[in-house]
């Protein structure tokens, strides 16, 4: 949680909802800080919920933690203390702990992250009592099996499960089926266990099964007419071999086409790609006016179906198409969200304003790239690729190399 939401939730306490609530200081018993963790897990929303100390729950005035609380903890201590306790999965919530400063006071946030496994619940009794005096109880203990729910701003009592009707609403959760079919396939498509890759038997089409349920497919099937396409990509040019292929991805359901995009075919189909969306920069340079960058958001279909044939194809155990994706992720940018694509936009457009030479392409270059094509294509198709749509397209390439550099900096803590 940043400052920014951070204020906007506390501009609306002492309101408390299922998604936060305010505690003048942190829990002097661990089965009660368990309590409201269990009731903010279970709930039907797909958010992050909060507990926040240092708030008063009767006005909502910021009161700051006392730094010498016995009670406090970290994140560290809490992931150690959730970890040690009794859940009938195989599985904890997970939680982070992080402290910013509002009106010269310091306020910490526990984040409870969003998860689908639910309803969590209890394999053994927990006990309540003061974190000081053991023998001090602070309630009745938690009790096993009972599906303890955060329903409005109220905890479910610890002697009773919650209602039917949130029950139904935390199955529909762990089953995805409170979501968009959109959503849905987006989450089974991070379930590459649980996949069939189906070889190309008709020279025409491949087809990827979903076991748990085959009325979800992905079909890749070559089209004739995309022949005529380009045969070299900007974010090919590092590959030994840089022509692509080009074949169409459908998503379906129960046989209806819910998605459908280009695919890229690259060093002889032994790694393929849906094609990323690309972008334009200005850039200032008297050759050149603009440069596109190549990308992926991480949770959209693009980047979810790239990753998951490849993990079906078997990029990870094939020593020539491993390096041929390595090279691909070299090529195109994979980042978090649209909020991170913008933000890292404007200060690469920033940063070209006095590195814009990082981007240009010289002669070497573009006469490097041009042997290289010539190794792929006949005779008749290489005045397509002249010096100045080379240029264009090794601009392409650098633009992105340079995007993916900067957006691997520390603070963006990235990973693909």
């Amino acid at each position: 949680m940043n400052y920014e939401e951070l204020t906007n939730i506390i501009k609306l306490a002492p309101k408390e909802n299922e998604q936060w609530d305010f505690k003048e200081k942190w829990h002097e018993s661990n089965g009660e800080l368990l309590r409201d963790i269990i009731n903010f897990t279970n709930t039907p929303s797909h958010n992050d919920a909060y507990i926040i100390f240092g708030i008063s729950d009767q006005d909502g005035s910021v009161i700051g933690i006392d730094k010498n609380d016995p009670n406090r903890k970290n994140k560290q201590q809490l992931q150690d203390y959730l970890r040690n306790i009794p859940f009938a999965q195989n599985y904890y919530p997970k939680t982070n702990v992080e402290t910013l400063e509002v009106n010269e006071k310091e306020i910490d946030i526990l984040t409870i992250y969003n998860t689908d496994d639910v309803p969590l619940f209890l394999a053994r009794d927990v006990a309540r009592v003061d974190n000081n005096n053991k023998q001090k109880k602070k309630g009745k203990p938690l009790r096993r099996g009972l599906i303890y729910s955060r329903i409005g701003d109220s905890n479910t009592p610890v002697d009773q499960s919650t209602t039917d009707e949130q029950m139904e609403r935390l199955w529909q959760k762990r089953f995805r089926l409170d979501v968009s079919i959109y959503d849905r396939f987006k989450y089974i498509l991070k379930d590459y266990n649980n996949w069939t890759y189906v070889p190309r038997l008709d020279n025409v089409t491949t087809y990827y099964i979903y076991t748990k349920d085959p009325d979800f497919v992905i079909e890749e099937a070559f089209d004739e007419t995309l022949e005529s396409r380009d045969a070299f990509v900007a974010y090919s040019l590092s590959q030994l071999k840089a022509r692509v292929g080009w074949n169409i991805v459908r998503l379906k359901y129960r046989g209806t086409t819910l998605y459908d995009n280009l695919y890229n075919c690259f060093d002889n189909a032994t790694f393929g790609a849906v094609i990323p969306d690309d972008r334009f920069i200005k850039i200032q340079n008297k050759d050149y006016s603009s440069g596109a960058y190549f990308y992926y958001l991480k949770d959209d279909f693009p980047f979810l179906i790239t990753m998951l044939i490849a993990s079906l194809r078997g990029s990870a155990n094939n020593e020539r198409a491993q390096f041929t994706f390595e090279m691909f992720k070299k090529n195109v940018l994979c980042i978090e969200n649209e909020s991170q694509r913008l933000t890292l936009e404007n200060e690469t457009q920033k940063y070209l304003k006095d590195n814009v030479s990082k981007v240009i392409p010289n002669a070497g270059e573009i006469e490097s790239i041009k042997s290289k094509m010539k190794l792929d294509i006949g005779m008749k198709d290489r005045p397509k690729y002249d010096d100045s749509k080379v240029a264009n397209m090794t601009l392409d390439n650098k633009l992105t190399q340079l995007m993916i550099e900067l957006y691997s900096s520390d603070r963006y803590n990235n990973e693909l």
